[in-house]
């Protein structure tokens, strides 16, 4: 038990800026280990998000709160996997071959195409946010980060990593697809007890979109995905949830018993 506790705070603490302590150092074995609660990390931050946006709308108006809860993710992420996601932009768009494709993800400076798509990105999810009404919000909220860092892992187990070093290579060879079943099992019910058999759908979809981005990265390298790519991976579907959310906000409300106005 105390090992679980430890391999999920060393989780929390790679993923997050939140303030952990630990008993030891966290060494790479203990990084790889903790691929499997990756889920677990985002339902606590989305569970901090649903009680941020709790307190902030009883003093803001709905658009200023949409923006704090954006810019408040990024922060409480280090935006990490937006990190990744914009050297997967520079990287994968325009033409280079596989090795120029590689460094260029390496490289800290972020290019046009890395801008360019960052700026999509966070307009997208200010868009899908500001669609979900005050009913589902809490869900929405709750649940983008959990179901994104479950694509995350999806990613990690189906395809392969194409590097020859670096920490994505430690998570590919500690996570198994048992312990995938069991995160998308842990994942399934809490999208269910949120949303209600229209979950599945959600569920459904960004497994889906994990398997079709995943798909075109390997388009580009061949060899696999690197950190970079579920990094790409996990804010897309992120923003995929909020789409999803806000877009279907009629048609869920009106399958689910859970969710009220």
């Amino acid at each position: 038990m105390r090992l679980v506790l430890f391999t999920f705070l060393a989780a929390l603490q790679f993923m997050t800026t939140l303030p952990v302590s630990l008993r030891r150092p966290v060494d790479s074995e203990d990084l790889a280990r903790a691929g499997r609660y990756f889920p677990l990390v985002g339902l606590f931050l989305g569970t901090i998000l649903a009680l941020l946006y709790s307190v902030l709308i009883l003093f803001l108006p709905p658009n200023l709160v949409t923006l704090l809860l954006v810019i408040s993710l990024l922060a409480l992420t280090g935006a990490l996997h937006f990190d990744g996601f914009l050297d997967s932009c520079d990287g994968l768009f325009g033409y280079h071959t596989t090795e120029r494709r590689l460094e260029i993800m390496r490289d800290s400076r972020v290019g046009s195409f890395g801008v360019a798509g960052g700026i999509c990105l966070l307009a997208l999810k200010y868009t899908g946010l500001s669609l979900v009404t005050p009913g589902l919000m809490p869900a929405a909220l709750i649940l983008a980060p959990l179901v994104a860092r479950w694509a995350l892992l999806c990613a990690v187990v189906i395809f392969p990593y194409g590097r020859v070093s670096g920490l994505g290579l430690i998570y590919k060879r500690y996570t198994h697809p048992p312990e995938l079943v069991l995160a998308s099992i842990f994942v399934i019910i809490i999208v269910l007890a949120f949303l209600g058999w229209p979950g599945l759908g959600l569920v459904a979809f960004i497994f889906g979109l994990t398997m079709l981005v995943g798909r075109w990265i390997m388009g580009k390298l061949p060899a696999g995905l690197t950190g970079d790519s579920y990094g790409a991976i996990a804010e897309i579907t992120e923003t995929a949830t909020w789409l999803f959310i806000g877009a279907g906000a009629g048609w869920i409300t009106g399958f689910s018993f859970f969710i009220k106005y």
